[in-house]
């Protein structure tokens, strides 16, 4: 082609498609071997149709499925091997696999007592299905009748018309009456939904024996309870102020411990925004008093709200989330910042020092007197507590009150009676044996046996001040009503 003539129909190479060449380039080309030949004429070639086979060909032997006109014993079928060569031999020859098919099926494994019938076989051939639908009627209620897969002795489950209760998946063995063991506390099974978590209670002898040992590193716990008196009096010295930081700290921490102990039972309460609340409340009560209270736990539900609201608690119940959430803030929190409370007053650092000596006394007095003379459980939320340790912390408490605390101002000016100095430390122990016993409670319904391991010897934050939670409220209103 002309390239000067039709200079559009020059293309790259890289872009060719058609190109023609003269006859000596197309023989060089075929010399080459890099193009391919013309094709016979008799070749076949794209699209063509395959001629059939010849008539008279072999034909297959069976054809499926069969019209409905055909005849199944008209079919040409392959010889069979007579069953009597095979046994009377005891076993077939097979022919060498060089060999051409024989086309004949052998009958392995045949009986004397007849043949199958090859015609009812046959019959399969022209059967079509029947749907349940179609048919006669009884067969249709039969094929609707569900009761034969039922099976009236192995139900379970839902299907069960008498479950099991809760009571029926622990079993328990009876103890020998001869062998004499403490009451142990109950053992908690912890379920990812609080709401089916539950208590396993201690079932056998119920009689009370007074344990040889406490469990407790008596002289680890001293040397502890000595350290924290010790940063007490450090603080209390450097001033109110000094002595709130301490304060702070301490409802921080056993929010936190609290915290920890509900989300491992199954809990998920808004964590960060209680410890937030929990700092918050008792920095406001020593701001502005008794008024900061209904403020700060009326702005904790409402943002424990929108912390659900916004997704930020993720796939937990709201419910359950807030709600402990304001047990935490209650429970730790609000009695806490009492503490707070008390250091507003005048000679508030005294107050506290009441409040703080008849806790502590009541606790000494418990523990040693119940630990030499207890027989008797006072509560089964606390069963290793006797009414001979309630005595002996109840009379080491009122002697505290009257001797050490009533020498402290401003619980020594005149205004003060000795009456006055016994009922307060009467109000002092009936609180501490109160937050004692309720912490007790908690923890047996959390499942667990200390609130954590911050103070060895004493277990949390939570198991030291238990009691003095309780304390602080009575002992901020015994003052304003005795002294102020």
């Amino acid at each position: 082609m002309d390239e000067e003539l039709f200079p559009h129909d020059k293309q790259p190479e890289e872009t060719e498609g058609v190109r023609i060449i003269g006859a000596e380039e197309a023989e060089k080309a075929i010399e080459r071997e890099d193009v391919a030949r013309r094709l016979p004429e008799d070749a076949p070639r794209y699209g063509d149709r395959p001629e059939g086979p010849p008539d008279d060909g072999p034909r297959p032997a069976i054809r499926f499925p069969l019209t409905g006109s055909s005849d199944p014993t008209d079919i040409e079928r392959p010889p069979v091997i007579p069953p009597d060569s095979v046994r009377t031999s005891g076993e077939h020859n097979m022919p060498h696999w060089t060999e051409p098919a024989t086309g004949e099926v052998p009958k392995v494994l045949a009986s004397n007592e007849g043949e199958d019938d090859l015609d009812a076989w046959s019959s399969f051939t022209t059967s079509q299905p029947r749907w349940r639908g179609e048919g006669p009627q009884s067969d249709r209620d039969e094929f609707n009748d569900f009761s034969r897969l039922a099976d009236e002795e192995t139900r379970v489950g839902a299907l069960d018309p008498n479950p099991p209760g809760p009571e029926d998946y622990f079993e328990f063995g009876e103890l020998d009456p001869e062998e004499e063991e403490p009451l142990q506390p109950p053992t908690r099974a912890i379920s990812s939904d609080p709401r089916q978590a539950g208590i396993r209670r201690p079932t056998g002898n119920s009689a009370f024996d007074r344990p040889a040992d406490s469990g407790r590193d008596l002289q680890q716990a001293v040397l502890i309870g000595a350290v924290l008196g010790g940063a007490f009096l450090l603080f209390a010295k450097a001033g109110p102020k000094y002595l709130m930081a301490l304060v702070v700290a301490v409802i921080a921490a056993a929010a936190v411990e609290l915290f920890t102990v509900l989300r491992r039972a199954g809990y998920h309460p808004a964590t960060l925004l209680g410890i937030a609340s929990a700092v918050t409340l008792p920095m406001a009560a020593y701001w502005k008093g008794e008024s900061a209270y209904p403020v700060v736990l009326f702005l904790t539900a409402v943002f424990g709200l929108l912390w659900y609201l916004v997704g930020a608690g993720g796939d937990d119940s709201p419910v359950l989330g807030i709600a402990s959430m304001m047990f935490v803030v209650g429970y730790v929190a609000v009695l806490g910042s009492f503490a707070a409370l008390i250091l507003t007053l005048p000679d508030g650092i005294g107050v506290l020092y009441g409040a703080l000596l008849t806790t502590v006394a009541y606790d000494v007095g418990a523990f040693f007197v119940g630990r030499s003379l207890g027989t008797r459980p006072m509560s089964a939320a606390s069963p290793n507590k006797t009414f001979e340790g309630l005595a002996g912390g109840w009379i080491l408490a009122v002697l505290v009150a009257v001797v050490i605390v009533g020498f402290i101002a401003p619980w020594s000016n005149s205004s003060v009676s000795l009456a006055d100095k016994v009922l307060f430390g009467l109000v002092a122990a009936l609180a501490a044996t109160l937050g004692d016993l309720c912490e007790s409670v908690i923890k047996r319904d959390l499942g667990v046996k200390d609130m954590g391991t911050l103070l060895p010897g004493h277990g949390g934050i939570l198991d030291r001040f238990d009691a003095l939670l309780f304390v602080l409220p009575a002992t901020y209103y015994a003052a304003l009503i005795l002294i102020f």
